[in-house]
């Protein structure tokens, strides 16, 4: 119950929910993107189990023929809806960061990157059953007397950090790995007016391309961990060229759960399939549930759909800051 932040199969695929560093990092001018996920339809919840959105814009600002290092501008907006819709979040995000060529030749950089945003919760009590609703008998009374309200609301202000460190030695291959902070202040989180701090949540990621434009390696990894709550997320994609400037890739990813105490135990595979138009990526994962949960799933887990485009400059400068998802 500590550890409730949303979370994606495809993470690769909103790079700034990913790390504040990844901000404008990309071999273009603009990016826009957007995620939807829809997990455990199958639980009875009176609506949706978890259901989430996300769209994002960044920048790619200041390069030039001249100057090597850049700065990344962006926005995104997410909302998640839990049990139902009886917990409803939203998230709008400020994101900026700078990219240091340290060598000034386009193969090395260290990026670091700022988030600012607020983020809101409510809370549906018209349609939730508290326990002292429900009498004796297992019928419901007329009124709760938990102290929530009638709109129970939380606006918090949230403030992250992120680092990164992205290589591009050859065409032939690439990687990157950083870290992120989230939830630096650790804003305070509760309905009824105990004190209740947002945990810190720290995400580290890497991922790396390996090959031609013909036929690409691409692995790749996840990890987090939020008050003594873990998730790792292991992975490789295999990117095939199908005609000039389009490719189809697919692949898979193993979902470990865990925590300080209890160690960790397998939580879902996740199977990826996606296609690479030109400046388009579209995606789709789906997790097939391999914990206990399967009892209530029938070992079906979550539908995820990503698409991401992004906008070339009108003069080339090449690469602009490559990133390692495109070719």
């Amino acid at each position: 119950m500590n550890a409730q932040d949303i979370h994606y199969s495809q993470f690769y695929q909103s790079p700034m929910s990913l790390n504040p560093a990844l901000t404008g990092h990309m071999p273009a001018k603009f990016r826009a993107n957007i995620m939807y996920r829809d997990q455990w339809p199958q639980v009875p919840t009176g609506g949706t189990t978890y259901r989430t959105f996300m769209a994002g814009f960044d920048a790619n600002l200041l390069r030039t023929k001249d100057q090597y290092n850049s700065l990344g501008l962006g926005i995104y907006f997410m909302n998640d809806e839990s049990g139902g819709g009886k917990l409803n979040a939203t998230e709008v995000i400020l994101s900026a960061a700078y990219h240091l060529d340290l060598q000034k030749n386009m193969k090395y950089y260290i990026s670091a990157g700022l988030q600012a945003g607020l983020m809101n919760k409510r809370l549906d009590v018209v349609n939730i059953t508290f326990a002292d609703e429900i009498d004796d008998q297992g019928m419901e009374t007329i009124q709760t007397m938990e102290p929530l309200g009638a709109n129970p609301s939380i606006l918090m202000p949230d403030f992250r950090f992120g680092l990164t460190f992205a290589a591009f030695p050859s065409h032939k291959t690439r990687y990157k790995i950083g870290v992120g902070l989230f939830h630096l202040l650790q804003p305070s989180e509760t309905f009824i007016g105990i004190p209740n701090k947002l945990p810190l949540r720290i995400a580290a990621h890497a991922d790396a391309r390996f090959g031609s434009r013909r036929f690409g390696i691409e692995p790749r990894a996840f990890f987090q961990t939020q008050a003594k709550a873990m998730e790792l997320v292991p992975g490789i994609l295999f990117d095939i060229q199908i005609v000039e400037k389009a490719s189809l890739y697919l692949g898979g990813e193993i979902r470990l759960d865990g925590s300080v105490d209890g160690g960790i135990a397998t939580d879902a595979g996740i199977a990826v399939v996606g296609l690479r138009i030109m400046d388009w990526d579209v995606g789709v994962s789906y997790d097939f549930n391999i914990s206990p949960l399967d009892n209530a799933t029938n070992g079906q887990g979550g539908l995820e759909l990503s698409l991401l485009k992004i906008f070339r400059r009108a003069y080339k400068v090449e690469p602009i800051l490559p990133a390692i998802r495109y070719n």
